[in-house]
């Protein structure tokens, strides 16, 4: 009996630490999210509007998953999403 309540703890810590990694890491910002800032940001320092074409273009392509390397995809959209100019975004491209 003590090694089930054992084994249950640890499969239990397991199931934890697995749902932490998904929800911390590897849950990606929303498109919408992420290019709303985009579009924050380019009026905060051009002073004009963004066309509606361009933020469905933004939401079109930060809405598609990479094949390979999931961790540095989420990394890179929650960096534009907290940029708070396009240099920086600019260097959240670059990584």
């Amino acid at each position: 009996m003590k090694a089930l309540k054992i084994l249950g703890f640890i499969f239990g810590a397991l199931g934890l630490a697995v749902f932490v990694f998904w929800f911390g890491w590897l849950r990606a910002p929303d498109a919408k999210d992420v290019c709303d800032n985009v579009v924050k940001v380019m009026k905060k320092e051009s002073g004009v509007d963004v066309p509606e074409a361009f933020t469905k273009e933004c939401i079109a392509e930060y809405s598609r998953e990479p094949k390979f390397g999931k961790v540095p995809w989420v990394a890179q959209l929650k960096c534009i999403r907290d940029a708070e100019t396009s240099a920086a975004m600019q260097a959240c491209e670059k990584r």
